[in-house]
């Protein structure tokens, strides 16, 4: 199933029924329904995709986005499952089951997940930095990533016993409507799950209930910082348990480009998704142009 996310063309001047028009218009059906739509879009969108005949892939948590508290944070982070202070993490917990109700009410089988982040004094932005002003090999990048890598390990353990305790109850409430929950890839080192993680998290929550969810500019980007060696290491760790997959291209440290866009060369990849069953979304945000996004879903087809 190929669909692209509401990410790419969900904009504030656009209105919602030519939103999908786009989307008909490069050659797909399904959406994957994104983080910033809010609750009152959403009833519009569930109309207008029963009246335009178009299908769901998979919702990315939150949707809809919570309208109760204000957050400082990105909307796909509004409340972290990792949160140590009790209330926002029963925030989280409670706005993840509204995107599994979004998600039964549109007939998909998968919510997308942020599982969070380690919080620390350490500015993770800062590596990003460091990697654009001299080459990753240097020195300064070096010291600034091992330090973040460290200080992470010595800061984890509150912040996942926090995420455990978050996905035990969410897991429960979605067995019964029988949807799974999508591990996502994360970009920062400091988020969660890093590479080893993933594996704990899904050896926690069977196949049934929970998958994992491959992000291909966030496992570039961890790549290029020399976090983890290549795409090929996650495919074959975790592969069995692969049920999606966010496509965009990358040009530096910047993800979310069009696919096959930019200096990320998707060619490895390509051979991963020949799986039927795979959900593969195109998740490129509104740099994306139409024609460009045409192309992608003729190779990605």
């Amino acid at each position: 199933m190929l669909s692209i996310s509401t990410a790419w063309n969900h904009k504030p001047e656009t209105t919602l029924q030519k939103m999908l028009e786009e989307v008909q218009a490069v050659g797909l059906n399904t959406i994957e329904l994104g983080y910033r739509i809010t609750a009152l879009q959403l009833e519009e969108i569930i109309s207008l995709l029963a009246r335009m005949k178009m299908n769901v892939s998979s919702v990315h948590n939150f949707c809809p986005l919570p309208n109760d508290y204000p957050s400082p944070r990105h909307p796909s982070n509004y409340y972290r499952l990792s949160a140590l202070d009790e209330q926002e993490r029963r925030q989280a917990v409670k706005w993840t089951k509204k995107a599994i109700d979004t998600a039964c009410r549109v007939s998909c089988g998968v919510v997308v997940i942020h599982a969070g982040t380690v919080e620390m004094d350490d500015d993770p932005t800062e590596l990003l930095r460091a990697y654009k002003s001299v080459s990753a090999a240097a020195m300064d990048f070096t010291r600034i990533k091992d330090k973040i890598l460290q200080d992470r390990e010595k800061n984890k353990g509150p912040y996942l016993k926090a995420v455990v305790q978050s996905l035990d109850e969410i897991i429960l409430y979605a067995r019964p409507q029988k949807i799974k929950i999508g591990l996502e890839t994360r970009y920062y080192p400091t988020e969660i799950p890093d590479f080893q993680e993933i594996g704990d998290l899904l050896n926690r929550y069977d196949s049934s209930v929970m998958g994992y969810w491959h992000d291909v500019g966030h496992g570039e980007v961890n790549c290029r910082l020399g976090i983890v060696k290549n795409h090929r290491d996650y495919f074959d760790r975790y592969g069995g348990r692969l049920i999606g997959m966010h496509i965009h291209g990358v040009c530096g440290l910047r993800d979310h480009q069009a696919p096959f866009t930019g200096d990320f060369d998707l060619t490895p990849i390509l051979p991963y998704l020949k799986n039927n069953h795979l959900i593969k979304v195109i998740e490129s945000h509104s740099s994306a142009g139409i024609q460009e996004i045409k192309e992608a879903v003729r190779k990605l087809s």
